[in-house]
């Protein structure tokens, strides 16, 4: 699979809320940090969408830059996201950068971090 494939997987688990893929998308040892400086774990995205905490229910890609190299990658994607998250209903377009690793299963987002995006132009 190459990356801006697992890129796609993973935004379509995310509007999904399809733990089993997104189980299968992180790496083990993924840390993440969210808009508001919170940094979470693997464990702690998977229970968020586990426990309906957190639930997407549009995320549209606007932009998205792949850099795939040998053993790791990174995507950047600008997306219109709307969710509802522990019951408040939001709406963001947001920025996501993550670092990717190649393991024998594939890629795996080994660090993620996603902030409000710039306007655009």
């Amino acid at each position: 699979m190459t990356l801006l494939a697992a890129e796609h997987a993973l935004q379509a688990a995310q509007r999904a809320g399809d733990v089993d893929a997104l189980d299968a998308l992180l790496h083990p040892r993924c840390v993440g940090a969210g808009p508001d400086g919170s940094v979470f774990s693997k464990e702690d995205d998977l229970e968020s969408y586990r426990s309906g905490f957190l639930q997407i229910t549009r995320l549209e890609e606007e932009s998205l830059d792949v850099q795939e190299h040998v053993l790791s990658g990174v995507t950047r994607l600008v997306a219109a996201v709307e969710a509802v998250q522990g019951g408040t209903v939001v709406s963001a377009r947001l920025s996501y950068t993550r670092l990717w690793v190649r393991a024998d299963e594939g890629w795996l987002v080994l660090a993620a971090t996603l902030a409000p995006a710039a306007a655009p132009a």
